[in-house]
């Protein structure tokens, strides 16, 4: 496509230009199955992640979006990109959900075994990168290979300015927090931290809806380690309302966990107590046994 081309498209096709070639197919018509099924119009869909007319386009004329929107349009859904996608590439993000899922729930040596899949020179397009140096950095930081960390962290805040509007940019700087929080360098944990939830309210980022669960469960955490433990109730709030917004039981039980965690440090004893009863009940239901093992 000419440069001359490009400057005459619209934003909303703009947005369907793909990142990956011919090797993507959209099921338009299963998109739009499971957004009527969530009980979402197109509008509804599109809200804080593209147009409306994006949306019917991916539907009608089977689409695809840039990758950032594509995930984030996912996510709000509640589905694996693979459940709309039909691509020969695909692989590179199931492999990038999978990772995230293990880091999220502290499988780090299956998290280790996937990123040594994932070739960097390979890699096709600027979110990609950014999302493999953050994964890269999070299990870096998780493993105790801090130093390393904080260097894939500075990358993608150096180099990948112009993704500002995703969401893996506030979560890199909370991935920089926690990386200075394990050095003890709590003035710096909390700048960090800070600057993340000042990206969160003052952009309108992308981001797929377990990418803002899991934003959120870090930062709640950060502020308990930083005995903030009022904000560490906000941003917890944050999260339930995500999960009740969707139905989903993702990290719900660490959202009431850690709101129990944080009113012990703000000394309310009893309401702790009623919080980490919740928290149980809905490990129980989500099927956590760590959690569940953790509360006793």
């Amino acid at each position: 496509m000419s440069l001359i081309n490009i400057a005459k498209l619209s934003q909303d096709n703009l947005n369907i230009l793909m990142l990956e070639g011919d090797r993507m197919k959209l099921k338009g018509e299963k998109l739009r199955n499971i957004r009527r099924k969530r009980g979402l119009s197109q509008t509804a869909l599109s809200v804080g992640i593209c147009t409306q007319a994006t949306i019917s386009l991916m539907e009608k004329q089977d689409r695809i979006p840039k990758m950032n929107i594509l995930t984030a349009i996912c996510g709000r859904l509640d589905i694996d990109v693979s459940e709309i996608v039909e691509d020969d590439n695909n692989s590179m993000t199931l492999l990038f959900d999978q990772i995230e899922n293990a880091v999220v729930h502290e499988n780090y040596a299956d998290a280790k075994k996937m990123l040594t899949k994932i070739k960097v020179k390979n890699l096709e397009n600027e979110f990609d990168k950014q999302r493999y140096y953050y994964l890269v950095g999070m299990y870096q930081v998780e493993t105790d290979q801090v130093d390393d960390a904080i260097f894939n962290f500075e990358l993608i805040l150096t180099q990948f300015s112009t993704m500002s509007a995703n969401i893996y940019w506030a979560l890199t700087t909370v991935g920089m927090a926690i990386a200075y929080k394990k050095l003890n360098n709590q003035a710096r944990a909390l700048k960090f931290v800070q600057r993340a939830v000042s990206l969160i309210d003052e952009k309108q980022m992308t981001g797929g809806q377990r990418q803002w669960q899991v934003i959120y469960r870090n930062i709640a955490e950060l502020y308990i380690s930083l005995k903030q433990w009022k904000d560490a109730i906000k941003m917890a709030q944050r999260g339930i309302k995500i999960c009740r917004e969707n139905e989903s039981f993702f990290l719900l039980d660490n959202y009431y966990y850690l709101i129990a965690q944080a009113q012990m440090v703000g000394g309310q004893r009893q309401a702790a107590k009623d919080s980490m009863v919740i928290a149980k009940n809905v490990a129980l239901a989500a099927d956590d046994q760590d959690l569940v093992k953790k509360i006793g």
